[in-house]
């Protein structure tokens, strides 16, 4: 247990937040502390601007969309009970006009790799790349922090990521929005080894430590299976970790918890583009590798 602390400790994310945000009664009380204030302070009348930073869009103090984007089958208590529950609710359909506009829009965009800050027409150039290549790109973003001005599509992500039905479920499972992270991704074919794919894609069973409350909505952009680039998580792994995952890295092996969480609770979430769920991701979870073909995705994060 003292090594496995040690470790903790020598993380290059060690911070507060890092150590204490795994711990299911501090984020309890972290949202009840959101909803304190929540009742006490103004109504937000004023957003902050939409910001581009790290290949991410990011909106302060979001106020929910005038239009709707988004379809829900079931009520947000519902959505809310499950989410409490399993960590998980899938169930979400962007509109199909909204799907269109989204997929139209992504077929102009400079495609970019985060590590090696390269830049691509289109995905066709990036299999080029990646072809014959020891080190290929595994994810490449759609949004270009490099163009100072916001693009219809940012335009229309942030539309999407303010939804008023995705804000409302956040704003109740967190106590209250403050700020919206959004990325937009394309996840390759390629042949890379597992090490290398690893240091690009989450593609390991891990548990995330963003803040002290924080949740996200994922949308398939692509059909999506086992094959394509799906998202796995560990149904109700956020209410329930043993002590050794709770001090040490936030990483941890497949076959161990295979031996602690049931069989039903591993779910490989599969789904047609424009199919969309959201997660607590302080559940374990991972991305499966695309090995058939490659994964259209949109990542919101509300904090």
């Amino acid at each position: 247990m003292f090594s496995r602390l040690l470790n903790l400790i020598k993380n290059p994310n060690f911070n507060t937040t890092y150590i204490f945000a795994r711990f299911k009664l501090v984020r309890s009380l972290s949202k009840y502390i959101k909803y304190f204030l929540k009742i006490f302070s103004k109504k937000n009348l004023h957003m902050g601007p939409i910001q581009k930073k790290n290949l991410i869009l990011l909106r302060n103090k979001p106020i929910a969309s005038a239009l709707s984007y988004v379809e829900i089958n079931k009520g947000i208590n519902d959505i809310l009970s499950q989410l409490k529950s399993n960590g998980l609710y899938e169930g979400f359909y962007l509109k199909k006009n909204v799907l269109n506009n989204l997929l139209l829009l992504s077929n102009n965009c400079i495609l970019t790799h985060r590590g090696n800050k390269k830049s691509f027409k289109n995905l066709e150039e990036v299999n080029i790349f990646n072809k014959n290549n020891k080190n290929p790109c595994t994810i490449v973003d759609l949004i270009n922090d490099k163009a100072e001005e916001i693009s219809e599509l940012d335009i229309l992500i942030d539309e999407i990521a303010r939804d008023k039905n995705l804000l409302s479920i956040a704003d109740n499972y967190l106590g209250k929005v403050s700020k919206i992270y959004t990325r937009f991704t394309w996840s390759t074919v390629c042949d890379s080894d597992s090490k290398w794919r690893e240091n690009e894609q989450t593609v390991y069973f891990h548990y995330d430590v963003h803040d002290f409350g924080f949740v996200y909505v994922f949308f398939y952009l692509s059909d999506c299976n086992q094959l394509s680039g799906a998202h796995e998580v560990i149904l109700g792994s956020h209410n329930k970790k043993k002590m050794s995952h709770l001090i040490g890295p936030a990483k941890s092996d497949e076959k161990k918890l295979k031996t602690y969480y049931s069989k039903n609770s591993f779910k490989i979430i599969e789904g047609t583009s424009g199919h969309g769920f959201v997660e607590d991701t302080s559940a374990f979870h991972k991305a499966h590798a695309p090995i058939k073909k490659p994964r259209l995705a949109l990542q919101i994060r509300y904090h």
